[in-house]
């Protein structure tokens, strides 16, 4: 048997091992393909994410506004509207025996300054993702803060925030009041 034959029957029986160039490169593709697809769509899911956070966060602050703004008319005694174009852009103000609630326009969103008779003051803000425009009105006992951004095309959708709320009643005998 001559030697170079019996070299290749030995290697016809044996096989293959391992893999060709070709074969290695279309795993390589395939991979990356499966490899880019899954990173877009986690990158949409990140964002998608976030944007949905921020939602939450504008739906929370809105609420806490609203509640606030609710407790601090009814305890009220009179409300005085103001224009966010105003120096310090004071939307409205609140005052009752004791202290004095302002509602202001901010960069960052809308602030509530508390001063009481007393010296002490406080600070609350309410900030939102996005730029709103306030204003703030009144119309015999109602009193109303509305805010929204404005119409832009933009990815999100609108937020509008609008609140109302009544004076207490004046007490019988006063100025205005029930006989």
């Amino acid at each position: 048997m001559n030697s170079a034959a019996g070299f290749r029957q030995g290697t016809d029986r044996r096989g293959r091992q391992g893999a060709s160039l070709v074969e290695l490169l279309a795993a390589m593709t395939a991979a990356s393909a499966v490899m880019a697809t899954s990173m877009g769509l986690v990158h949409r899911s990140f964002s998608f994410e976030s944007r949905s956070r921020g939602i939450l966060s504008d739906e929370r602050t809105a609420l806490r506004l609203a509640r606030q703004f609710r407790a601090d008319v009814h305890e009220g005694a009179t409300a005085t509207g103001g224009s966010a174009d105003a120096p310090g852009g004071v939307l409205l103000c609140l005052e009752s025996p004791g202290r004095r609630i302002t509602y202001r326009q901010e960069s960052t969103g809308l602030v509530r300054l508390t001063e009481m008779i007393t010296g002490e003051a406080a600070r609350e803000n309410y900030s939102f993702s996005r730029s709103l425009e306030w204003s703030a009105t009144q119309e015999g006992r109602l009193v109303s803060l509305s805010g929204s951004t404005a119409v832009e095309a933009a990815k999100q959708p609108p937020l509008a925030v609008e609140v109302v709320a009544a004076l207490p009643p004046p007490p019988v005998g006063a100025a205005g009041g029930e006989p």
